[in-house]
């Protein structure tokens, strides 16, 4: 195991067997209740996106091994796409959907998953998208967190249609390369979410929050890493935040 020599490259039919090698060695060091943030595809089903038009396949190599893959769709306004309850007023033409990222467990902190994200990012502008979007399962925050790296935001938190598990979905415009992105800082019109030093044993809790926030007009836009807590800012017209507080600690309270 090198991470020396990385390479990020677009995969083709040729990488069918190690791309189903790298998805069952992550499952496999999956615990039973993690196993849900993946969605176990046939070779079938990655062959659509190792052969596809609309459907593509990253992966990131170091030497000749597979370590990291993504797969990626960006469709046409004449096909069905994934996550059709997530921003149906945006034509496919402009979106690039992120899917089914995986790192092999041996390489995480590597920023691997922001790697590819870049990638397909600009390959995406440089086809005319401009908006990018990734649907992610709430007890999974390693992946959210990595997502808010990258500049996208929290703007709809919600069970998934299909099997019901509670996902977390972001957004991120991309049309314009030179944009800054916002550091968050703490302001009238935003709200701290304290996550702590164990995420996992916060996630019921923080899903509820989390709803409760968006349906105020907040969306999740970044993680303060001093203060251990997720940014949340207010779009449009500014209210005063102590209604949020006011009202989850009444609901705590009548909780007892």
């Amino acid at each position: 195991m090198s991470k020396k020599h990385l390479v990020v490259k677009k995969l083709d039919i040729n990488n069918l067997s190690d791309v189903m090698k790298l998805q069952e060695k992550i499952i496999q060091g999956l615990h039973p209740d993690e196993q849900h943030f993946i969605l176990h595809r046939t070779e079938e089903d990655y062959m659509k996106s190792l052969n596809g038009k609309s459907s593509n396949m990253l992966g990131v190599f170091d030497g000749d091994t597979l370590i990291a893959q993504t797969v990626y769709c960006m469709p046409q306004n004449d096909e069905n796409r994934d996550m059709p309850e997530f921003k149906p007023e945006i034509e496919n033409k402009d979106l690039v959907l992120y899917e089914a990222i995986l790192v092999d467990p041996a390489y995480r902190g590597s920023s691997l998953m922001k790697k590819m994200l870049e990638y397909i990012e600009n390959h995406a502008i440089d086809n005319g998208r401009t908006h990018s979007i990734i649907q992610i399962a709430v007890d999974n925050p390693a992946s959210w967190i990595n997502a808010l790296h990258h500049g996208m935001a929290i703007t709809k938190v919600d069970t998934d249609p299909n099997d019901g598990v509670q996902v977390i979905y972001l957004e991120k415009r991309i049309t314009h390369k030179a944009d800054k992105e916002v550091q968050a800082t703490p302001v009238a019109n935003s709200y701290s979410m304290y996550l702590g030093d164990n995420i996992h044993t916060k996630i019921p809790t923080l899903f509820n929050k989390m709803q409760y926030l968006i349906q105020k007009g907040y969306h999740g836009t970044s993680l303060n890493k001093e203060t251990k807590s997720l940014i949340w800012e207010k779009q449009g017209n500014i209210t005063n935040i102590l209604d949020f507080n006011l009202f989850w600690n009444n609901k705590k309270v009548s909780s007892l």
